[in-house]
C-alpha cells in the first residue's frame, strides 16, 4: 500500500518527515526495519513521517546513525527547534491568510490579530504565555505584527470582521492602550479598509459562540475555514465543512449592528477607556 502523500512545503516538521521516508524508501525499507536500525517504534516512525507528533533531538540523532545522513537530522531538528512564533497548525492556514482574497472573520474576546496595535498584542501575548521570556514575547510580536503585511498588498484582501461587543470593553493592556486599540479599528473602519461589525451583548446565544471562525477566499482554490480555540485549531477544506461555518457566519453578520451603529459603538467604548 502507497505511503500517505507528504507535503514539504507545509513546514519544519512535515519537510523533516519527507526526508525520512525519501531516505527510507531509498533503502527500501520498511518503517519496522527502519525502526530496528534506529531502535526507534515503527508507529512512532509512522507519526515522524506525518509530522502528527515531531521527531526529538533523540529520534533526530538515532535516524542520522541509522540512514547515515552525516547528521542531517539533527541539523533539520536545529531548525524545527527554533520554535517559530506560531505552530505549525496556524503556519498553513497563514500562508492561505497572505493569499486570501478576502477574510471574513468572527472574534469573540480578542481583536483579531490583523488588526491589532503592537501594544495590543504585548499584553494579549504576555498574558497568554506567561512563562515566556520577555524576548521571546518580543519575537512573537514581531511574527504577529508581521502578518499585518497582506494589508499593505498593492491589492489586498477584501475584510470584514463581526466582533462581540464584550471585547471592546476589556481593558487589555490597561486602558490607554485599549483606547489606542479601538481608536486603530475606527481608522481602519473609516479609511475603508475593513467592514467591521459589533454583535451585541444582548443577543445571548448564536452559531459561533465559543470559538474563534475565519472565512478564507482564494483565487487559486476554494474557500476555507479556520477555526481556533485558546490551544489549538483546525483548518477546515471539506466543502460541507466550509459550507455550513459560512452559514454559521451569514447568521451572524444578519444579527449583528449595521456599519453605522457599530461604529458608534466601538467610539463609544473608546471615550469609556478614557
Amino acid at each position: 500500500m502507497p505511503g500517505k502523500e507528504l507535503d514539504p512545503s507545509a513546514g519544519p516538521a512535515e519537510f523533516f518527515g519527507a526526508e525520512v521516508r525519501h531516505r527510507r524508501e531509498e533503502r527500501d525499507w520498511s518503517q519496522r526495519e527502519l525502526g530496528v536500525k534506529a531502535n526507534i517504534s515503527p508507529s512512532r516512525i509512522a507519526q515522524i513521517e506525518l509530522a502528527s507528533i515531531p521527531a526529538t533531538l533523540h529520534n533526530a540523532t538515532a535516524l542520522d546513525v541509522a540512514l547515515e545522513t552525516g547528521g542531517l537530522f539533527a541539523r533539520l531538528f536545529a531548525l524545527m527547534d527554533s520554535t517559530p512564533a506560531f505552530p505549525d497548525w496556524v503556519q498553513r492556514y497563514m500562508r492561505m491568510e497572505a493569499a486570501a482574497t478576502a477574510i471574513s472573520g468572527y472574534a469573540p474576546m480578542v481583536v483579531p490579530g490583523l488588526l491589532q496595535t503592537e501594544d495590543y498584542a504585548r499584553a494579549i501575548l504576555r498574558a497568554g504565555r506567561p512563562r515566556d521570556s520577555a524576548e521571546e514575547v518580543e519575537r512573537r510580536v514581531h511574527a504577529r505584527l508581521g502578518r499585518q503585511e497582506v494589508l499593505g498588498r498593492a491589492v489586498p484582501p477584501a475584510l470584514w470582521y463581526v466582533v462581540e461587543e464584550e471585547l471592546l470593553r476589556r481593558p487589555v493592556g490597561g486602558r490607554d492602550v485599549m483606547a489606542a486599540q479601538l481608536g486603530h479599528l475606527v481608522t481602519l473602519v473609516e479609511s475603508r479598509t475593513i467592514v467591521l461589525q459589533v454583535l451585541p451583548t444582548s443577543v445571548g446565544a448564536h452559531a459561533a459562540l465559543g470559538g474563534t471562525l475565519t472565512l478564507l477566499s482564494r483565487k487559486d482554490g476554494p474557500a476555507v475555514a479556520y477555526v481556533e480555540g485558546p490551544f489549538t485549531g483546525q483548518l477546515c477544506e471539506e466543502s460541507d465543512q466550509v459550507t455550513e461555518l459560512s452559514l454559521a457566519y451569514d447568521h451572524l453578520q444578519a444579527t449583528a449592528l449595521s456599519h453605522e451603529e457599530s461604529l458608534a459603538v466601538i467610539r463609544e467604548a473608546m471615550e469609556d477607556m478614557r
